[in-house]
């Protein structure tokens, strides 16, 4: 390794590692925004730990939720500051003040306009209701003020280096594609087992997929978000619309295949059942098995056009085998076309445009 290949490595490192990328950042904001409020003077120099406290807030894995958190945070804090001053005024016993303050805080965390920021309004409320009853004047300007000062300075902080999901999204997308092809597998080899599985057995072949599903919605919405206020999108805009497009096309897919799983898992005994005793479990396996074969061979959000016709054709061969043995209106014949149609509709969302004429009209 070279010198000069440091710098990509450790760019890759990172990417794969987006809270050592943020705890990072929100070192330097925090440090940052303490050597700020040490050069200011008055009554703010004594409370400066409050801008590295909204430094701390307002970095975050966008650009666009960094600004929305930064001002959602000013904005709770001062509806807490303005609760307790309100508080200060009725001259209550302090111990009622602090019940009054939680308590209509708490509420007010609720309002839409706050958020997940909201857990600031009783919080700031008793800090300026009890830390800054010595001083009631200057305290809650100092919080609001250097709150929202380190939180610029937060902000400031993640637009110079924003971040973009690309390799982590690219990581769940081969993830879930993965899981999806080993899920046909799995159904298929069942199928194939010469004696038939008990609901058990059929069970540990069900694989949990919603987990990676979520987790790549979670990715896909982070990458949405990534785009605002993004000086580095015009590079990679190209980038960032392919992995969209793939997953959004893998989604697609997951949920197509969720269900094939469900119906073999609960029906694909049924196969077992026709008149000539397993026709279809053969040519049923092997569409699923060329899926899983085509999943593999993704690379993008449109499948090669060989590995399409290939799965197609396996497809066409079990529609065959439902007419030929004339399993349609039978309980097996049902699932085998369940098969065909969900698989069909998979294969049509991964059609390449530029495939036009060329493709089936049964996709």
């Amino acid at each position: 390794m070279t010198w000069r290949q440091l710098p990509g490595r450790a760019g890759t490192w990172l990417a794969h590692r987006p809270l050592v990328v943020q705890g990072l950042k929100t070192a330097v904001a925090a440090g940052l925004a303490w050597l700020l409020v040490r050069q200011l003077g008055g009554f703010l120099a004594d409370y400066p730990y409050y801008a590295p406290l909204g430094a701390v807030v307002a970095v975050t894995n966008t650009v666009a939720r960094s600004a929305r958190d930064a001002a959602q945070t000013v904005l709770a804090v001062s509806v807490g500051a303005a609760l307790a001053f309100a508080v200060r005024l009725l001259d209550v016993p302090v111990g009622l003040g602090v019940a009054v303050v939680v308590g209509i805080g708490t509420m007010a965390a609720g309002l839409r306009p706050l958020r997940a920021m909201g857990s600031w309004v009783p919080v700031s409320g008793l800090f300026v209701l009890l830390v800054g009853a010595a001083d009631p004047v200057h305290y809650p300007l100092a919080y609001l003020g250097l709150t929202a000062m380190g939180a610029a300075v937060g902000v400031a902080v993640n637009l110079a280096v924003p971040p973009l999901p690309l390799l982590r999204t690219e990581r769940r997308i081969e993830e879930l594609r993965t899981m999806l092809a080993d899920q046909l597998d799995a159904l298929a080899e069942g199928l194939r087992c010469e004696d038939e599985l008990t609901a058990a057995e059929w069970a540990k072949r069900r694989h949990d997929l919603h987990p990676a599903i979520g987790r790549l919605q979670m990715m896909t919405a982070e990458l949405t978000e990534a785009r605002r206020g993004n000086w580095r999108l015009g590079r990679w805009r190209e980038t960032l619309d392919h992995e969209y497009e793939q997953a959004r096309a893998l989604h697609q897919l997951a949920l197509l295949i969720d269900d094939v799983a469900s119906l073999v898992v609960a029906r694909g005994h049924l196969l077992r059942d026709g008149r000539d005793r397993g026709e279809l479990i053969t040519p049923a396996a092997r569409t699923l098995e060329s899926m899983a074969e085509l999943l593999r061979s993704l690379d993008g959000p449109t499948a090669d056009p060989e590995r399409l016709e290939a799965t197609d054709e396996a497809v066409q061969r079990l529609a065959t085998a439902i007419r030929e043995h004339d399993a349609g209106s039978r309980r097996d014949g049902f699932v085998a076309a369940t098969i065909v149609t969900s698989v069909r509709r998979a294969l049509a969302a991964l059609a390449p445009e530029e495939l036009g004429d060329q493709i089936p009209s049964h996709w």
